[in-house]
Formats: C-alpha cells, structure tokens, sequence
C-alpha cells in the first residue's frame, strides 16, 4: 500500500495535499482561506481521506522512471510505501547524477593504466552486479537501489584512476543494463552515449 498523511480543515472536512501548503514543519494552511490545518498520520491513500497524489502530475514534473525508483527504493515489497514529494525530488536528482556521471564517462579521454587496479575495479563491479542480481531474484528492489548508490560513488571515485576509458566504459554500460528494469528510459538513453542496442 502507498500511504500519504492526511490533512483535515478546521471543519473536519479533509483536503487534498494540493489544497494545503506547509509554512514549515509544525503550520500548515488551506490555500484558499489561509485556515489552520490539522496534519494527521500517514494513512493508505484513499479518495474519501483526500490523501492521494495524482501520478501523472509527478510524472509530468519529475518523470516515470524517477517515480519508479523512489516507489522502489522506499520499502520492501511486503511493507507499506510512505509516499513524499521530497523522495521523488531526491530520486530525481540521483538520476541526473547517473546521466551526468554517463555522459562524463562517454567524453572521458583515455589516461595510462594499471592492470592490477583494473582487475580490481572488474571484480567489484561484478561483485555489485552479482549482489543486485541477487536483489532482484529474492524482490528486494530498495536493497538493488541502495547498491546503485554504492555502485555510482564507486565509479566516479574512478573517473580520475588508472582504469582506462574502455574498461570504465564497458563497466558502466553493464550497470545501465542491470538498471533498465528499474529506470529504463535512463538506462535507454545512457546506452546511446555509448552506441549500444
């Protein structure tokens, strides 16, 4: 279940979170009478609480493959997802850093290499995919998520090693892969950086 906090005016009447704005923390108002709000706990999203979020609005801002990656990165499946605006405007900007450490690599000119650090760098990309993979067979999505977190520091901490482009290139081009069912309009898209099909 998606769940939302719900918001009642000083009628009792409930609101939609698009009638409401938060002043800060602790004081919300109804937008059209600037009335106090009363902010309840996060409940399932429910027409007759008005605590639900139109999904084409979010994907209309922030994109499909950004409100997918949040639903997947909040929770495991057997638990209730608790939804936030934030979430999906951080899932947004984790995604932009993805295409931007893409696009860095794609333009990446070619620098001197060690084979040993190489060889390292292979294994633990490997090693993550190996992990993700096994994320997805047992349905632990926020688990496979939180690893592209680990997986994307690791490789920029490799833009400047002794790893060479092709090798840094054929590595993130396997994360993009392992990411398409996840983000696949991203993952589309940073493939083609990198020509591939």
């Amino acid at each position: 279940m998606v769940c939302h906090e719900t918001y009642k005016d000083e009628n009792g009447d409930w609101l939609y979170p698009e009638e409401i704005e938060k002043i800060d923390a602790k004081n919300v108002i109804k937008k059209s009478d600037k009335s106090k709000v009363t902010v309840g706990s996060q409940e399932s999203m429910s027409k007759s609480k008005k605590n639900t979020v139109d999904p084409e609005t979010m994907i209309k801002q922030y994109g499909a493959d950004a409100v997918r990656w949040f639903i997947l990165s909040d929770s495991p499946p057997e638990k209730d997802v608790q939804w936030s605006d934030s979430g999906v405007i951080s899932a947004n900007k984790f995604l932009q850093k993805i295409w931007n450490l893409n696009y860095l690599i794609s333009k990446r000119k070619d620098v001197s290499n060690e084979s040993s650090v190489e060889k390292k760098f292979n294994q633990e990309i490997n090693l993550f995919i190996k992990k993700i993979d096994n994320a997805i067979k047992n349905f632990r999505f926020n688990v496979a998520v939180a690893l592209f977190y680990e997986i994307y520091n690791y490789l920029k901490d490799f833009l400047d090693a002794k790893v060479s482009s092709k090798v840094l290139k054929n590595n993130i081009i396997k994360i993009m892969k392992v990411m398409m069912p996840f983000t696949p309009h991203l993952a589309y898209e940073c493939l083609e950086l990198f020509k591939c099909e």
